[in-house]
């Protein structure tokens, strides 16, 4: 397994940059109304309408956010079955989606936690992912709370022969630890990924300014997946406490400098 940086790291709210160049596709929340729940950029995958709005940040440092609720008892909901709940927003399709085996991709995002946040200590609590193109796969990429601190932690998962839905044989799962997130503040994620269902996958996290994670030789997604996706939000194990999270404008980079650029991080 390649090295992990594994860093204390503290909330950190940089001002933002301008990057060498312009994102390739981003969120605009700014543009949204107020309290609105309508926004075209995404795919909902909700119980019930109202999961997703666009509301003023409640830290009052970011303008118009997005904001996920879910609920408990909010299951079967876009496969999830009656063990876990869902409430997530995706874009399969567009610029954030269609990603395939040894292609190269850098997402960066916000989010905040509710200072009454709460989780059980185990890594099925999933605030972003990129899902696979099928149904029943385990997410090539994604990042869990777990603890009620909480730690992230990001799991990855590759190898073996792509299939429309379950799990497929001879796929390998590695997970890292990235470090705690305090709560009541936001936390910046620049993420870049290059696939590689054979072992030759690569994953940079940073996180609130440095790196925590640089993983080299990582199996990231299953061979011949014909187009995998970005999710964000909430995906989780059925719990009793409700769960809302906080999210700033999503964005993809043509490279990893452009992100860096943007935060202000060197």
């Amino acid at each position: 397994m390649a090295g992990v940086v594994l860093a204390s790291l503290s909330a950190m709210n940089a001002p933002f940059a301008w990057a060498a160049s312009p994102p390739v596709t981003q969120t605009n929340y700014d543009s949204v109304s107020p309290g609105s729940s309508d926004y075209d950029y995404w795919v909902e995958q909700v119980k019930a309408s109202g999961r997703v709005r666009y509301v003023p940040d409640p830290e009052g440092q970011r303008g118009i956010v997005q904001r996920i609720e879910v609920k408990s008892g909010d299951t079967q909901v876009y496969g999830s079955g009656m063990d876990a709940e869902r409430a997530e927003v995706t874009q399969r399709t567009g610029d954030l989606g269609g990603f395939v085996d040894g292609q190269s991709i850098v997402i960066s995002f916000g989010v905040l936690l509710d200072p009454s946040f709460s989780s059980p200590e185990n890594n099925w609590n999933i605030f972003s992912q990129i899902h696979a193109a099928g149904g029943g796969n385990r997410p090539p990429f994604s990042l869990s709370f777990s603890g009620d601190q909480p730690e992230v932690l990001m799991a990855l998962e590759g190898g073996g022969q792509w299939q429309k839905s379950g799990q497929p044989d001879g796929s390998v799962r590695s997970r890292f630890q990235l470090g705690s997130l305090s709560k009541g503040e936001w936390h910046d994620f620049v993420v870049e990924l290059q696939f590689g269902c054979n072992g030759d996958g690569h994953v940079t996290v940073w996180l609130d300014g440095q790196m925590s994670t640089d993983a080299d030789n990582q199996r990231i997604g299953y061979c011949g997946d014909p187009g995998m996706y970005w999710k964000q939000g909430v995906y989780r194990a059925a719990d009793d406490a409700d769960l809302t999270l906080w999210f700033s404008d999503t964005y993809r980079w043509a490279d990893m400098n452009d992100a860096l650029a943007h935060y202000g991080w060197g």
